[in-house]
């Protein structure tokens, strides 16, 4: 069975690469924005604004994890529906894709993550007629949408978690993380190093963001497979308390391993769906 899943897994991200590579360019699936600040640039990708009908839809906002870029999210951009129903928009986090970072001090944190996101989230709204936004973030990006809604929660209507660590006392990094940070950084690629230290920051930035989370009120779905091995999966059962103002749904997924964004696009998609009622 766990071959069978390992396999599974394998095909699923072997399929996105390859969406990815038949989407990029492709005018009529993908409009690529790009953000130049004074320090530091912030990339996109979108559908297109505009329906058939010349008005604008409710925007959606894919957030990505560590390691990773908005092609984590390449394949619902060819669901026709969504696409017919929605503005589909997938950023590149700071320091990630091809979004890069303030005076080259890597943004670890929950914190620093989000407060870089801002100009994204405004140059969305203003682009798509003000609407305001539903945030999808898969593992770190997971973590990392709650925040975001805390920070910006005028461009903000609703937030949907994907396999994110929520709880400080279950979001401990993994004996494997914490090994990497005793050997030197030359023995790993940059995005390894990077990635690792997003990790080890995950714990220390949802404890000190606790008391935040507990004060939204905006309503929050939690998805959360069963079979995950990288996110715990007792931290989405704790969402209800983690988030005592806000209305929330736990969805749990019967086998399902952490890469829900790929595997159990139906549910994501119910999910948004769901959220547009809600908000």
């Amino acid at each position: 069975m766990a071959l069978l899943v390992a396999s599974s897994r394998r095909n699923e991200i072997q399929k996105n690469k390859t969406i990815v590579a038949r989407i990029t360019d492709d005018a009529t699936i993908t409009t690529h924005h790009t953000i130049r600040l004074p320090n530091h640039s912030l990339h996109y990708v979108s559908s297109p604004y505009l329906a058939a009908q010349n008005k604008p839809k409710s925007s959606v906002v894919f957030v990505h994890g560590t390691p990773g870029g908005w092609g984590s999210f390449s394949r619902y951009f060819e669901d026709k529906y969504l696409v017919n129903d929605f503005s589909i928009n997938v950023i590149d986090r700071p320091g990630w894709g091809e979004s890069g970072y303030d005076n080259d001090f890597f943004p670890h944190t929950l914190i620093e993550q989000s407060r870089l996101i801002g100009p994204i989230l405004q140059d969305i709204w203003q682009k798509n007629g003000q609407q305001k936004i539903t945030l999808v973030g898969h593992s770190l990006g997971g973590s990392l949408v709650p925040k975001i809604a805390v920070d910006y929660p005028h461009y903000v209507k609703g937030v949907i978690v994907l396999a994110g660590d929520l709880d400080p006392e279950l979001s401990e990094a993994r004996w494997f993380n914490k090994l990497m940070t005793w050997l030197p950084d030359v023995c790993f690629p940059k995005r390894w190093v990077h990635s690792n230290n997003e990790v080890m920051a995950i714990q220390p930035s949802l404890t000190t963001l606790q008391s935040q989370f507990a004060d939204i009120t905006l309503p929050i779905t939690v998805l959360q497979g069963l079979g995950d091995g990288l996110v715990r999966p007792g931290s989405a059962i704790k969402a209800p308390e983690i988030f005592k103002s806000s209305q929330v749904e736990v969805i749990m997924l019967e086998g399902a391993s952490h890469i829900i964004n790929l595997t159990h696009v139906e549910e994501v998609k119910d999910a948004i769906y769901r959220m547009e009622e809600r908000a």
